[in-house]
């Protein structure tokens, strides 16, 4: 994301609203508990140490948006928050009988971040008094819209690849060479055949 829109410091606008298809969100939103998780299988070694770790699942991100409303007009800012909310309203809702329930695209910076960009609603809260400071405030619960792809993502790394030392074996003296893998030595030495590094 180049545009400058993840620093809240330089760009704080971008991280007050939601644009849920191309309307921004009215008043002013808390982001939480959106978060990319990674599922692993996970299986233990018997009788030594470590574990293989298989790469299963990137399920959808859930979490909850809280907007808050306090401007009715008279502030001389321009907006009526209560009015731009019964117009943001409808994107948050569904009803089967009437059209087909549809995703709707969302950005948020920080959402951005984790490749969050296309939502459905799963609660609507209703409006209500946000303490006694004059605001009003809704949340919404979201669930990322992301359907399977074609291919299979079950994987199991074989390496960091961060080019660190070279494993130890326990008991092994210092110094000593780390295993060789014999398929790794015959792809180098057909690399080396054909002139390539």
């Amino acid at each position: 994301m180049a545009s400058g829109t993840l620093d809240p410091i330089s760009a704080p606008s971008s991280w007050d609203v939601v644009i849920l298809g191309t309307t921004p969100s009215p008043g002013f939103c808390k982001v939480k508990g959106f978060k990319r998780v990674h599922e692993f299988d996970i299986k233990k070694g018997k009788g030594t140490v470590g574990a293989t770790v298989t790469f299963t699942q990137k399920p959808p991100v859930e979490g909850e948006i809280t907007f808050y409303l306090w401007d009715n007009g008279t502030m001389g800012t321009g907006h009526n928050h209560f009015v731009e909310w019964e117009a943001f309203r409808p994107l948050l809702k569904y009803d089967p009988t009437k059209k087909t329930v549809q995703a709707i695209d969302l950005f948020y910076p920080s959402l951005a971040d984790i490749d969050v960009s296309s939502v459905v609603t799963t609660n609507i809260g209703g409006i209500e008094p946000d303490g006694d400071n004059g605001m009003y405030s809704i949340t919404v619960a979201f669930l990322e819209y992301f359907p399977p792809g074609k291919n299979s993502a079950v994987s199991t790394p074989n390496t960091s690849g961060t080019g660190g030392p070279p494993p130890v074996v326990p008991g092994t003296p210092p110094g000593t060479p780390p295993p060789t893998d014999p398929e790794q030595e015959e792809i180098a030495k057909l690399l080396a055949q054909a002139g390539m590094p």
